[in-house]
């Protein structure tokens, strides 16, 4: 029971309403909107066809999702959560990624081995990049000046200058990496490797692997929490959560959580951690610092959520135990 009373405290004192959880349903091309402060979703809406990956703006005024059968992304009004615009891309658009300053979006083609580049106000592209094969997830370094992709059928991460959009070094990391984080400050990166069953850790400045961390199986995507100390790792087919200490690079637990888990992103509170279960159509909450799902809240049909799908500003964290 103080477990629960605990949790409650978190999701009800920051505001009343917000920030919101953008959980795409693959299954039927819709995003559930999750009010975090009361723990349901206040609005589903259409998007596009086979809705999949997410980007939020850091402060929460648009929402970008990929269509990867509709072969363009949707954009939505953070604050009205009404669809504004649907942009076409072109063969296969599945990761997607937007710039602190929110200035720009970078959306990965999984059929092209390419990232386009829009201007965000314009939504018109301004730039393409030639990556690895099947490029997923992306992250920008907080600074703003690096771009990372995951290029799955090559086995490898590229590093690319924004300013120039060009790639200035590739690492080789496990088999079929799909999702991945870089920590606040620009120094770490890691990679969920889906089909050899780990974790690689880069240095985000030179690209060199740090370590390599076995998880369960067919980690899927990742997420930081508690002052980058502690990474979440979604296992497909364990169903479950690995939690991995970032300082000595071990598993510290295992949780349980829904059937097929994907995407999972961290509130802004550093605390509590989101993960969407495609099988189980359902978003689990974790307390990360007590490891324990203190919630569990139905979405959509096929809850897939790929991407930073809540806003990345962080309040001041003060954890309590």
């Amino acid at each position: 029971m103080a477990v629960i009373i605990a949790a409650a405290v978190f999701f009800a004192a920051p505001a009343v309403a917000g920030p919101y959880a953008y959980i795409t349903n693959q299954l039927d091309n819709t995003v559930s909107i999750i009010d975090t402060a009361s723990g349901a979703v206040a609005k589903t809406v259409r998007v596009g066809s086979k809705p999949a990956g997410v980007a939020v703006t850091g402060d929460g005024a648009r929402v970008y999702i990929t269509n990867p059968e509709g072969k363009s992304f949707s954009v939505l009004d953070g604050r009205r959560h009404e669809l504004l615009a649907s942009v076409p891309v072109s063969s296969g658009p599945l990761g997607i990624a937007v710039g602190p300053a929110g200035q720009r979006i970078y959306v990965a083609d999984w059929y092209e081995n390419e990232v386009f580049v829009f201007d965000a106000a314009s939504l018109q592209q301004i730039g393409r990049i030639g990556v690895g094969q099947s490029p997923s997830g992306m992250e920008v370094s907080s600074d703003n000046q690096y771009l990372y992709v995951a290029n799955r059928l090559s086995d490898s991460v590229s590093k690319i200058d924004v300013k120039t959009l060009a790639v200035i070094a590739t690492a080789d990391v496990g088999r079929h990496p799909f999702g991945l984080t870089i920590d606040a400050d620009g120094k770490r990166l890691y990679v969920a490797n889906v089909e050899s069953d780990d974790v690689t850790v880069l240095d985000a400045l030179d690209m060199k692997k740090v370590a390599t961390v076995p998880v369960e199986s067919l980690p899927y995507a990742t997420a930081l929490a508690v002052n980058d100390t502690r990474l979440f790792v979604t296992n497909q087919d364990d169903n479950s959560v690995s939690v991995i200490d970032t300082g000595t690079f071990e598993v510290i637990a295992t949780l349980d959580v829904g059937g097929k888990p994907e995407g999972v992103a961290t509130h802004p509170d550093d605390r509590h951690v989101y993960v969407a279960n495609w099988f189980d159509n359902n978003v689990s909450v974790i307390d990360a610092v007590l490891l324990e799902t203190v919630k569990i809240i139905p979405t959509g049909d096929g809850s897939r959520a790929f991407g930073r799908f809540i806003r990345k500003n962080r309040w001041p964290i003060v954890i309590t135990r």
